[in-house]
């Protein structure tokens, strides 16, 4: 009994990760789009330039973590904060040395990139808030009632 509510609660779990990372990539993939062309339409080339960086951040910022939680979320609960925790500590590593390095880039505009990082990052958390919520995963699993009681 305790094993099949433990392999539900898997896959919720494991359905909640992938929801949120197929929606983040959709979400993600259509704002790299739309953000694109308003900003060439607005700021010219500088704008697109931008706004490709903006994605590449939010996509960074998002879609790391929630590939270490799938990745993860099976395995001992030791192993898996040690993924994520990894992987949020390289994701930061790579989204500081990335910034530092475009402070160096003159055909980048910065507005663009602002406004198109600061809406991959709302909308990525809003997904993972509202896939985790749906899912419905317990805090706990009850125990099975013993032979004795």
């Amino acid at each position: 009994m305790a094993e099949s509510i433990d392999t539900d609660k898997h896959s919720a779990e494991g359905n909640a990760y992938r929801r949120a990372l197929r929606m983040s990539s959709v979400s993600l993939g259509a704002l790299a789009i739309v953000g694109t062309v308003v900003a060439g339409m607005v700021r010219g080339t500088p704008g697109v330039w931008g706004a490709v960086a903006g994605i590449g951040l939010a996509s960074v910022g998002a879609l790391v973590t929630q590939i270490a939680m799938v990745v993860g979320y099976r395995r001992d609960p030791n192993v898996f904060v040690s993924i994520v925790a990894g992987s949020w500590l390289a994701k930061m590593f790579v989204i500081v040395v990335g910034l530092l390095l475009l402070s160096d880039v003159s055909g980048l505009d910065r507005p663009s990139f602002g406004v198109v990082a600061m809406l991959g990052v709302v909308v990525t958390l809003g997904i993972d808030v509202f896939a985790v919520v749906k899912a419905r995963v317990p805090y706990v699993i009850p125990m099975s009632k013993s032979k004795d009681s």
